[in-house]
């Protein structure tokens, strides 16, 4: 699907960044206090489909959410405008997770308090790297009907001086399960987890997260069990070489890279290997239904030509199946970051810029290869 605007590309990325849930998962004791575990998981499920509906919507019709419509044809990637379109689809969940944030529950829903609302002062962007200020909200109170949600309290879709009461008619419980996924999110500093909203903010009390701080934070964001295997299969064979693994990430793609000590990490020398649940090919992966990427930090190819020879033809093809034309910023391909090698008489040039020179969609067989690999070519 080729889109006009960056805010319907990003958004469509967060449609896909919505977590799969699993046949089984873990509910806490706190969140089913008030309904059983079926009606928990009925209600969850039932979020999960306004996540994923509402950033589709996004995708599809930005002006009626009062997205910013910047166009992919003036702005390129990594612009300030599309770093902007990259928050925007957030809107909508970010204006419910601050109402929630100064709401009570009662028997007609949940009262949003307007002096608390008004007073309210969401973080900084810089502590979680989510734009919390709620912008349009005329326009994203006027949209959240459309999934179910009443507000009583407006004035022409503003708040006003008024409370605010939220309702959903169509199940009370879907509305308290929100507040409390909103609640037990900001109570552990994981908005991120509610924008996506993650089947995990259920597993621990609503004063604990312990999860997402390896393998399993990507095995739960890719898309098919191929991938979750590779996952898996790639951690343990680096971290059994001694690789310590460390999240890597942010609104862009979720990873984990890989480095050769805790000393290498401190000092903010480049990962060796990294783990991302999306290319950054913004444009033109939608179609792909495996998306996950290895990049791997392989300097001196012309060292790893002898083992190329022996490998296989999905190994030699990470080397030969493209030339980078350089980068916005060294069109000229003069890139200091960037590498040079030539297979066959043929010259090749890779762009490292903004991440390893190699990014290939990783193959369960090849492991052992990634790895001698980076023996060879690293340093």
């Amino acid at each position: 699907m080729n889109h006009e605007f960056w805010v319907s590309v990003w958004a469509k990325r967060r449609y896909e960044e919505v977590i799969q849930i699993p046949t089984e998962y873990e509910i806490h004791n706190d969140f089913i206090k008030n309904m059983d575990l079926s009606e928990v998981q009925s209600a969850f499920l039932q979020i999960r489909g306004i996540f994923r509906d509402v950033y589709n919507d996004i995708a599809l019709y930005p002006e009626e959410f009062g997205m910013p419509l910047n166009s992919v044809e003036q702005h390129r990637v990594y612009s300030q405008e599309w770093r902007d379109s990259g928050q925007a689809p957030y809107r909508p969940f970010i204006l419910l997770y601050n109402l929630f944030a100064c709401s009570e529950l009662s028997d007609n829903g949940l009262i949003v308090s307007i002096e608390k609302y008004k007073a309210y002062k969401p973080p900084p962007k810089h502590l979680s790297g989510i734009e919390q200020k709620v912008k349009y909200p005329n326009f994203l109170f006027n949209k959240l009907v459309d999934y179910g949600f009443v507000f009583e309290g407006l004035k022409n879709n503003k708040p006003s001086n008024n409370d605010i009461i939220i309702s959903y008619p169509d199940n009370p419980n879907l509305l308290y399960l929100f507040k409390q996924l909103a609640d037990k999110a900001r109570n552990v500093n994981r908005i991120e987890n509610f924008l996506c909203c993650h089947f995990r903010l259920l597993q621990d009390n609503m004063e604990t997260a312990d999860y997402g701080y390896g393998a399993d934070n990507m095995a739960d964001r890719v898309l098919t069990d191929t991938e979750k295997e590779i996952v898996y299969a790639l951690d343990n064979a680096l971290t059994e070489k001694g690789f310590i693994p460390k999240l890597y990430g942010d609104i862009e793609c979720h990873g984990v890279a890989y480095y050769h000590s805790e000393k290498d990490i401190a000092a903010k020398r480049p990962y060796t290997y990294r783990i991302t649940t999306k290319s950054m090919d913004f444009e033109n992966d939608e179609k792909e239904t495996e998306k996950m990427r290895l990049q791997l930090r392989i300097r001196k190819v012309e060292k790893c030509l002898p083992f190329i020879e022996t490998c296989s033809d999905s190994i030699k093809h990470i080397f030969t199946d493209h030339s980078d034309e350089g980068c916005s910023r060294r069109l000229d391909q003069t890139c200091k970051h960037g590498i040079t090698y030539e297979i066959e008489g043929k010259n090749y040039w890779r762009c490292a810029c903004c991440h390893a020179p190699f990014s290939i969609k990783p193959k369960l067989a090849d492991i052992p290869a990634y790895i001698e690999l980076i023996n060879l070519g690293e340093r």
